[in-house]
């Protein structure tokens, strides 16, 4: 089987709109362009209408196919590498430069289109070379200078405003602005002067087509081995977001592969697990980093908003669609047997083996590990837990029991 590496791009997009949107109880603010304050800006769909904007100028300026989908992947996972740096200001200098050092880094690693790399490292480069690594226009790849443009538009854009009220005040702004290249701006220009450029400006968080209807063709599938691949880069991403969580998708995926060995399932469902594992707190991105990062009880209020995690995951997964037996088993790794987990209550026989692996693994990797506010447990007191948990009916019994054997096998 093999997966459509578009819509995988297109899942980790959504899940960095989120990571954004859980972001907004923090200052955001932005002084270098006409003293334009930014604070109540909130990010949602801010990589998909920065990607509508950013294709629609690479249209203007006939780039080619291939670059224009570079441009395209770019602009979807540009700011990759700010989930781990969304407390500070989104555009203080020192943000500005990490994250696109950090998105760099991250993309190096993507299985295809790594090419995309230098494109994110350069897109808060500004033309008169005052931007962070001090590059001038002709030094500055197309495809960064078009992203600097869209993510600043994108930036100014007021979801909440209808854009008939704000558009002649951003094309001002934008207007000979001395940070961005002159071909861009005017391409810019060109594009902002028609209505459906506004229309689909305000209805395309909810309009899938509008993005679709622009996209280049990209037909490039995955292999599991390369989802794989794909999969460890962003459980790392994942699992930068709380300083609590160090390598904890790696070491669930670990646990869930040696299980699936243990069990003797076929390669590719070992495979499967595995990344399933990786991916299974994705959602996580949802949740804002003070709530992950808290080291007292968490409120009423506040576990009503961890247990939206995986909701979240499922909603990430289910939209590559060519996954979703691995979907299933990572964003059900917090129900019971017993119907008290969360967020589906799911009763024992609606979850299957996998699923209760996963659950417990989760657990046990839970108990195991360090936490700033607690040293990990031993592995012994951690299986007193567990076989506690299994006997009053909470997880599986068979599920704790396998988890042994493959611990005590290996």
């Amino acid at each position: 089987m093999r997966i459509s590496f578009e819509k995988i791009i297109r899942s980790v997009s959504l899940a960095l709109d989120l990571a954004e949107i859980s972001s907004s109880e923090n200052p955001h603010c932005r002084k270098n362009i006409s003293n334009v304050n930014f604070s109540n800006h909130k990010f949602y769909n801010h990589s998909k209408r920065t990607t509508y904007i950013a294709l629609k100028l690479a249209k203007m300026l006939n780039l080619t196919d291939d670059s224009m989908k570079n441009l395209y992947i770019a602009s979807l996972l540009h700011d990759i590498g700010a989930v781990n740096s969304l407390n500070e200001s989104h555009t203080s200098s020192a943000f500005i430069r990490r994250h696109c050092v950090d998105g760099a880094s991250i993309t190096q690693n993507l299985p295809i289109f790594n090419s995309v790399s230098p494109i994110i490292h350069y897109h808060h480069e500004n033309s008169n070379g005052t931007g962070p690594f001090k590059l001038k226009s002709n030094e500055i790849p197309i495809e960064s200078k078009i992203i600097h443009l869209a993510d600043m538009v994108e930036t100014i854009y007021d979801e909440n405003v209808p854009a008939f009220k704000q558009h002649k005040g951003i094309i001002n702004l934008m207007e000979l602005n001395p940070l961005f290249d002159k071909s861009v701006s005017k391409a810019f220009l060109s594009v902002a002067e028609k209505e459906i450029f506004w229309f689909d400006m305000e209805n395309i968080s909810f309009l899938d087509s509008i993005l679709d209807n622009i996209s280049p063709n990209i037909t490039d599938k995955l292999d599991f081995h390369q989802f794989e691949s794909f999969a460890v880069m962003i459980s790392d991403v994942i699992d930068s977001k709380s300083s609590f969580t160090a390598r904890h998708s790696r070491s669930i995926s670990n646990l869930a592969f040696r299980v699936s060995k243990y069990l003797g399932y076929s390669n590719e469902k070992c495979l499967k697990m595995k990344i399933a594992g990786l991916l299974h707190d994705i959602g996580k991105l949802a949740i804002p980093t003070t709530i992950l990062d808290k080291e007292g009880s968490l409120t009423d209020d506040e576990f009503s908003i961890i247990k939206s995690h995986v909701y979240y995951t499922k909603i990430i997964l289910d939209s590559i669609e060519d996954i979703n037996d691995i979907s299933d088993w990572a964003s059900s790794h917090h129900e019971k047997l017993d119907g008290t987990g969360y967020p589906r209550h799911l009763s024992a026989s609606e979850l299957p083996e996998e699923s209760r692996i996963m659950g417990v693994c989760d657990i046990y990797q839970a108990l195991t590990e360090d936490r700033p506010y607690r040293k990990g447990m031993s592995h012994d007191k951690a299986f007193k837990i567990l076989n506690d948990m299994a006997e009053h009916g909470s997880i599986c019994k068979k599920a704790v029991a396998q988890l042994a054997g493959a611990l005590k096998a290996n």
